[in-house]
């Protein structure tokens, strides 16, 4: 018998109780069961400069839980016949290069199309925060000569697809991407405190502010940088997405068809168009994150009992909020399956690389149990019944299975996405000077130049450039070859790099050997 669903508002505001202050950012939640008054609260303040509490009727962003809106968006172009999912992006962008051609409208939504991310390339090169023109993300997304995979071979989560979406909507329908999306989507579901906000220094009404942590215990404002649009654009409020959570149940926005495609997966990991398909404690759930300077969001429904689930921050982390969406789930319906425990100690510390993708991984001890560093977030695992390693926390079916050669893991198998890839263990370098590789490096098509020198103390230090400006990174060696750059401030900005023989290839989470060639 499946358990049944209830909401006890003394059981949520006990989740939140910590985060019930008035001199730090918070959440805002909102839970709803049919049948029931919603749990509708906001925890802490929406600016620690003002005395303003966070509620469910303030403005605050919801990041990436956008990409869905903006798929829908498409998806009510299509059903006009404007457009098919199957079209090339060139198609309806012909500027684009001629390494569109093979891609398709479907694969742009769901992060299948191969395509390098300009946003990512841009955030490692400058930073956020600085201010761009409203098309230099488009202009930089269609500038790129190359791709990281062929169409449809793996999924990597790329926010430039949805720049290149937004764009179409706006060339099919000749309105403005936000004047499209209130118009045809917003205002004929009653969600009139939600819209689209380009830029965090624009001044919006009922706005929360951003905050970013720093070093020393206090706050910096969050502020993105460049415009962003159907990559993350939107602002709303508790009350208005608990409208939306509704309307997604029994949808007069979009036929039939059109949800029954975005909540198809497409991906191994339960990704549809803009959409995760995925379970909790095995329940079925329906779900997009998104992710802001200083801020992030979670909107989730837990579809065999209609338990609809909102929550954003204005500077919390996203290791909390994901946390506490479990555990909203778990007091709203009780006696469910256990769930992994996490990895038990001791923790095998050792980095490993892939010769085939590039990719770099570590095993890393996190409070004593094993935890994963990946592209320089350190994530807690959990193990699988075959002994291999999972994450929960990253929008992917991402499997770590340790090869042992006697007591020595030697090697990683890292499954995800359909494929295999091995990674092998690296042993610790005996020379970490870096002196060869002092000189200039550049990749035209990415707008994107790299200095790397010493300092008095011998440090290798790479300076990368943008467009936008410029941020300064400490280099590492981990094997002959190979490289790890990471960001000398506060931005937990990691990459690697291997030295070719005329330059070298840059790896990120998102961006898969970008080639620079060395200049001086």
């Amino acid at each position: 018998m499946m358990p049944q669903a209830h909401l006890d508002p003394a059981a949520l505001d006990a989740l939140f109780a910590p985060f019930d202050r008035t001199d730090a950012p918070g959440f805002a939640v909102g839970v709803s069961l049919p049948g029931m008054a919603p749990y509708r609260r906001g925890f802490g303040m929406a600016s620690i400069e003002l005395p303003v509490a966070l509620s469910p009727t303030i403005r605050m962003r919801i990041g990436s839980t956008t990409k869905h809106f903006c798929v829908l968006a498409v998806m009510l172009l299509v059903e006009e016949g404007r457009l098919s999912l199957d079209d090339s992006p060139r198609r309806h962008i012909p500027e684009m290069p001629e390494w569109a051609e093979a891609m398709t409208v479907r694969q742009l939504m769901a992060h299948t199309s191969g395509m390098r991310d300009a946003f990512d390339l841009i955030l490692h090169a400058s930073g956020p925060g600085l201010s761009a023109a409203p098309d230099m993300l488009f202009n930089r997304q269609i500038a790129i000569d190359d791709v990281d995979a062929p169409p449809g071979s793996t999924w990597s989560y790329n926010n430039g697809s949805y720049v290149l979406l937004g764009e179409i909507v706006e060339r099919l329908s000749g309105r403005s991407f936000a004047d499209f999306l209130t118009e045809r989507i917003l205002r004929p579901t009653g969600m009139h405190d939600t819209t689209m906000r380009a830029l965090d220094t624009d001044l919006l009404a009922n706005s929360a502010t951003l905050h970013v942590p720093t070093p020393q215990g206090g706050w910096n404002r969050g502020i993105f940088g460049v415009p962003i649009g159907g990559m993350g654009g939107l602002v709303s409020t508790v009350d208005d997405m608990l409208l939306w959570l509704a309307h997604m149940s029994r949808p007069v926005v979009g036929t039939a068809e059109s949800w029954a495609a975005m909540r198809t997966p497409l991906t191994t990991h339960g990704y549809g168009l803009g959409l995760f398909m995925d379970t909790h404690r095995g329940l079925r759930t329906l779900h997009h994150a998104g992710g802001v300077v200083g801020g992030c969001s979670q909107m989730l429904k837990v579809l065999d009992h209609e338990l609809d689930l909102i929550i954003m921050s204005n500077g919390r982390s996203g290791l909390d909020l994901y946390g506490l969406v479990d555990a909203i789930i778990d007091a709203c319906i009780p006696e469910l399956p256990p769930v992994a425990e996490p990895a038990p100690g001791p923790a095998t510390v050792a980095t490993f690389h892939s010769a085939t993708t590039g990719r770099v991984l570590s095993m890393v001890d996190h409070e004593g149990r094993q935890a994963l560093a990946i592209s320089g977030t350190t994530l807690p695992t959990r193990r699988q019944p075959d002994g291999s390693l999972s994450v929960a926390i990253l929008p992917s079916d991402l499997r770590v299975r340790p090869v042992h050669q006697g007591d020595a893991i030697v090697a990683l198998e890292a499954s995800e996405f359909g494929n295999v890839d091995r990674l092998d263990r690296l042993d610790p370098p005996e020379d970490h000077t870096g002196a060869e590789l002092t000189g200039r490096y550049e990749n035209p098509s990415v707008a994107m130049t790299a200095t790397i020198g010493t300092d008095a103390a011998g440090e290798t230090l790479l300076r990368m450039t943008g467009e936008l400006g410029g941020l300064s990174y400490a280099l590492t060696r981990l094997g002959p070859v190979l490289w790890q750059a990471r960001a000398t401030g506060a931005l937990p900005l990691v990459f690697t790099l291997e030295v070719t023989a005329d330059g070298f290839s840059l790896s990120t989470g998102r961006t898969r050997r970008l080639a620079f060639d060395r200049t001086t």
